[in-house]
């Protein structure tokens, strides 16, 4: 999956981020969903750390958002 770019990545994820976000919200859920969330940005930074073959992936995370937000990365809440 390193070849894929980010973009590639984020087309594929948003339908089922829209999907999740449909079925599962409610005003209870919120927390839920945060750390959903943070699961797929976590997810997300390691693969770009892996694929810039970075040791670590933690310095990763803000750059990850950054580029998630440009690509159009939907989030649960």
């Amino acid at each position: 999956m390193r070849y894929k770019s980010f973009l590639e990545h984020v087309e594929w994820l948003n339908p089922k981020i829209q999907g999740w976000r449909s079925y599962y919200y409610t005003a209870y859920s919120q927390r839920k969903m945060m750390k959903l969330d943070w699961y797929i940005t976590q997810r997300l930074a390691r693969w770009y750390a892996k694929k810039r073959q970075r040791a670590r992936w933690m310095s990763s995370v803000r750059e990850v958002r950054f580029i998630a937000n440009q690509c159009g990365l939907k989030t649960l809440l």
